[in-house]
């Protein structure tokens, strides 16, 4: 990395911490969530299904995480997470360093492949 300080290179390093935080806090918020609408759909669940409060969450929770794995397996698979990165470029396009490091590692494997 060529620049590794000044007011850019500060915040694209705040943004990248802040992006990180927040996609954890985000798990945290949604089992919150979960526990809120289950909350509110109490009555629902104990006259129709039977089941209480404590037994809803607890049920709850470890589906979310096993539907939220199973759609990022799916969206890893199909391609689309694929596309998506590579679409990335057209918005920021790889550095002359970054470029010149490809050519280099291209050239390499080429020579010795």
């Amino acid at each position: 990395m060529a620049e590794s300080h000044g007011l850019l290179y500060s915040l694209a390093l705040f943004k990248q911490r802040y992006t990180r935080g927040t996609s954890w806090t985000q798990i945290v918020l949604n089992f919150g969530i979960i526990t809120a609408n289950a909350k509110l759909f109490e009555d629902f669940f104990r006259i129709h299904l039977g089941m209480t409060l404590p037994v809803v969450i607890a049920l709850s929770v470890p589906c979310y995480v096993i539907v939220c794995y199973l759609i990022g397996h799916y969206d890893e698979k199909s391609g689309f997470w694929q596309t998506e990165n590579n679409l990335s470029y057209r918005f920021t396009p790889y550095s002359e360093e970054m470029r010149n490091d490809i050519r280099a590692i291209r050239n390499m494997i080429e020579k010795n492949g």
